[in-house]
């Protein structure tokens, strides 16, 4: 089943963000980072049960999962489907502090 997919808002600041820290050291890496993250958001429409499911202490989180970016997998992309959608929460790097993104998920949706 395929789904529509929703961005937050914040997912825009988190791919520039990125694209722009690999783009300052290679270029060339930064673009296929970037393809690597909107070829495996665009891969959830199909899959969304993939990932692992993500506890967050928030209810409107409930069923939050994540899925590392194929094939850098440093990188995780937070979503939760949600009837004939995925809402897509965050992009980040595995290294930062992931509870504290996800307390900072913003429901503003694009």
């Amino acid at each position: 089943m395929s789904r529509e997919i929703r961005r937050a808002k914040q997912v825009r600041q988190d791919i520039i963000d990125i694209y722009t820290y690999i783009g300052l050291r290679n270029p060339d890496a930064a673009e296929r980072v970037l393809d690597a993250i909107e070829q495996s958001i665009d891969r959830l429409k199909d899959l969304s049960g993939i990932g692992s499911i993500w506890g967050a202490s928030d209810p409107r989180l409930s069923g939050m999962r994540v899925v590392p970016v194929s094939p850098f997998r440093n990188y995780l992309i937070f979503f939760r489907p949600v009837a004939n959608l995925v809402q897509i929460y965050r992009v980040v790097h595995g290294a930062r502090n992931l509870d504290r993104i996800v307390d900072e998920i913003n429901f503003d949706f694009e």
